[in-house]
């Protein structure tokens, strides 16, 4: 008898070690189903309709160059820019690019907006207090902030060019898979036509609430190697480590935050997000393009990277779709910054500011009504330029935008 017990006792301890692992497991499956509902969104007729109306589009690859020929899809400094959330296990880790809604790719429209109105944080390169700043004054002076000036080899200390009066922006909604009371870790993945191991014509800088994190693009270190893309991930800059980014329901981040009281003297410290004019939020990630002066590479493929995308069937369209507060995630290694090359600005080409507004869902709906917030978004990112428009299938003949690259056409 007490064998009989002994054993049902060891046969009851062992279900109750596995149903741990059991529903990490199940739980994961769930994770699953939600990042391919999102990653459908390219393929959902109904929204793909909902953002023709506003003059938008549903994608997975954007098209943000600093210099493209007119009339064309390629150009003398181009990248395609993605957003990859991680998935399944730690051992099988895989990628998946996530839906992104934006003017059409091939116009591009941009705005030429002063670089006074673009503002920065700044600290945590070092593991100091955040600070805001123009981010003019980070390209003017962008050895102090950085984890390892010496990964900047020679006597170079500027990034910023006479012609940087205006940077060209564009502005964009990107969607996370995120159900409630969890967070996505992503990396948002550049690639440049240029760039290649020794000779980045790029470098990437990186800015979020919680600070600014610079590297200069190769397309080799941080590859992805899987989720139907190619190019270099971006990281967030930790005292010099390197972390992925994160991404929670704003409504998750506020009842997480302590409650307020009375008693309390002063508002709780948090992170500043970065701006763009009136234009900022805890969603809000402005990814940098500072032209780099490279060895001309042998002549890319034109732009159009294919990815394979599956259409899933929405079982309830009902929208859950609310803004998310973007972190960072564990530390995963060193992060490189100038990785000992002595890159120099090419001042033939502007700098190229992408905003991005994240988005959380659980089920890929959006409605018309979360279309038009969007459009509003970008619009009021549009509204701080001293010029809307597209450089690549321009209106008219003869506008001199500070922002174009044609020596022709440059006003300084």
């Amino acid at each position: 008898m007490n064998t009989f017990k002994t054993l049902l006792t060891a046969i009851f301890i062992m279900v109750a070690a596995c149903m741990p692992a059991f529903a990490a497991k199940q739980a994961n499956s769930d994770y699953e189903s939600v990042v391919a509902r999102v990653a459908g969104m390219t393929r959902d007729q109904e929204a793909r309709e909902f953002a023709a109306k506003c003059e938008l589009d549903i994608i997975d690859l954007t098209w943000e160059d600093t210099a493209r020929f007119e009339g064309s899809s390629v150009g003398p400094n181009i990248s395609d820019m993605t957003i990859q959330v991680h998935h399944g296990s730690k051992e099988a880790r895989q990628m998946t690019c996530m839906p992104v809604i934006r003017f059409p790719n091939y116009t591009d429209k941009t705005a030429d907006i002063p670089l006074g109105k673009l503002y920065a944080r700044v600290g945590n390169e070092k593991g100091q207090e955040l600070k805001t700043i123009p981010l003019g004054a980070l390209l003017e002076d962008p050895r102090p902030l950085m984890s390892n000036p010496s990964s900047w080899p020679g006597t170079g200390n500027m990034l910023l060019a006479q012609r940087d009066s205006h940077v060209l922006v564009s502005a964009q909604a990107c969607f996370l898979p995120i159900p409630t009371g969890e967070e996505a870790t992503f990396n948002p993945v550049i690639f440049n036509y240029q760039s290649y191991a020794g000779n980045p014509a790029v470098l990437a800088i990186l800015v979020t609430r919680e600070g600014t994190s610079m590297t200069i693009i190769d397309n080799r270190r941080d590859a992805v190697s899987n989720g139907g893309a190619r190019g270099q991930r971006l990281f967030f800059n930790l005292n010099g480590e390197k972390a992925s980014l994160t991404g929670k329901r704003a409504s998750d981040a506020a009842a997480a935050e302590p409650a307020k009281t009375s008693e309390t003297t002063e508002p709780s410290r948090r992170p500043t997000a970065p701006a763009v004019g009136s234009s900022g939020g805890d969603n809000m990630v402005m990814l940098i393009q500072v032209p780099l002066k490279f060895k001309e590479p042998p002549r890319s493929d034109a732009k159009g990277i294919a990815f394979d995308s599956e259409v899933y069937s929405k079982s309830e369209r009902v929208s859950n779709v609310e803004e998310a507060v973007i972190g960072h995630g564990e530390i995963e290694g060193p992060f490189v910054e100038m990785d000992n090359q002595a890159i120099e600005r090419d001042d033939r080409y502007p700098i190229r500011v992408t905003v991005q507004f994240y988005k959380a869902t659980d089920n890929g709906v959006v409605s018309e009504e979360d279309i038009k917030s969007i459009r509003e978004q970008i619009d009021r990112v549009y509204a701080d330029g001293t010029y809307v428009g597209s450089l690549v299938v321009p209106e008219k003949d003869g506008l001199n935008r500070p922002t174009d690259w044609k020596p022709t056409k440059i006003s300084f």
